[in-house]
């Protein structure tokens, strides 16, 4: 039966059911993602939260089948990504947009062809492409360097390129891995609100992985957070305290990040409060 379009305006952005993942460790142990599963409405920035092998960023790549997962369905505003076929799943992906670590920008391409390549690859007509290059750089504030190359730029510059590269392809999602952890805290907070302005802007949900604790606080709506490979809590995140008793305080608390629930004077967490799980190595 086909779906109204009513129907499929009040459906999640973003579906798990049951997904898990499992794979061998370098040292031969079994580790992964146990079954899952997770609900991101549309419009909503969800944080991911959790030590080094919670199963972050596996959780992640499963949203777009970077990641296959074993069992489970994965939904992508109302479509089961896992029942497409490769042309199918291929189409499916130009709405899902992806935001790396470390940018992955070509360098043999001037910041106007980085942004433009997701475009090119789905064969969109050039008038579209320069249209949307010229959008998307305006909108992170580097028109001046359209015909940049990546290796002139700053940390910063090169995250507000994949950004625009990202949002090119009107993505429905985004999907964004530890999007700041390359980036000092000034120039973190300058891409948290390019960030946010994408959402409220342009609609789209953002799913994101962190570690630091300051970014899910500024960022994020809600946030789940993950302990051994399932999601173990889900907090909301819009007035930026963390509920006392959660396991998340504890964990804040027990790795010295001070009070759990000490918002600034704007209503905010300051930017040098400190929240973060950057001790995660000691509890891997």
């Amino acid at each position: 039966m086909s779906q109204t379009a009513s129907s499929i305006d009040t459906q999640p952005a973003i579906q798990l059911r049951g997904v898990s993942r499992r794979f061998a460790d370098p040292g031969g142990r079994t580790v992964g993602l146990q079954p899952t599963s997770l609900i991101v409405p549309r419009g909503e920035i969800h944080g991911i939260i959790g030590f080094s092998g919670a199963g972050k960023s596996t959780l992640l790549r499963i949203v777009n089948l970077l990641e296959r997962p074993d069992a489970g369905e994965v939904i992508v505003h109302g479509q089961d990504l896992t029942r497409l076929s490769a042309a199918g799943l291929r189409q499916a992906r130009h709405r899902i947009g992806m935001i790396f670590q470390h940018f992955n920008l070509l360098h043999n391409l001037t910041v106007a062809d980085n942004v433009a390549l997701p475009m090119r690859i789905a064969g969109e007509r050039p008038a579209r492409i320069a249209e949307r290059v010229k959008i998307c750089l305006d909108f992170v504030g580097l028109a001046e360097k359209a015909d940049v190359y990546p290796g002139r730029l700053s940390g910063g510059q090169k995250q507000r390129v994949a950004i625009a590269r990202a949002l090119a392809p009107e993505p429905h999602v985004l999907l964004a891995d530890e999007p700041t952890s390359a980036l000092d805290p000034r120039t973190t907070l300058d891409l948290l609100g390019v960030l946010a302005d994408a959402n409220r802007q342009f609609g789209v949900s953002i799913l994101l992985v962190s570690h630091e604790m300051e970014v899910i606080r500024r960022l994020c709506h809600r946030v789940s957070v993950m302990e051994g490979g399932r999601i173990v809590e889900q907090l909301d995140m819009a007035d930026g305290r963390i509920p006392e008793g959660s396991r998340l305080a504890s964990w804040l608390s027990d790795f010295g990040a001070g009070p759990a629930a000490s918002p600034s004077p704007s209503g905010r967490p300051d930017a040098g409060s400190g929240h973060h799980l950057a001790l995660e190595a000691a509890h891997a």
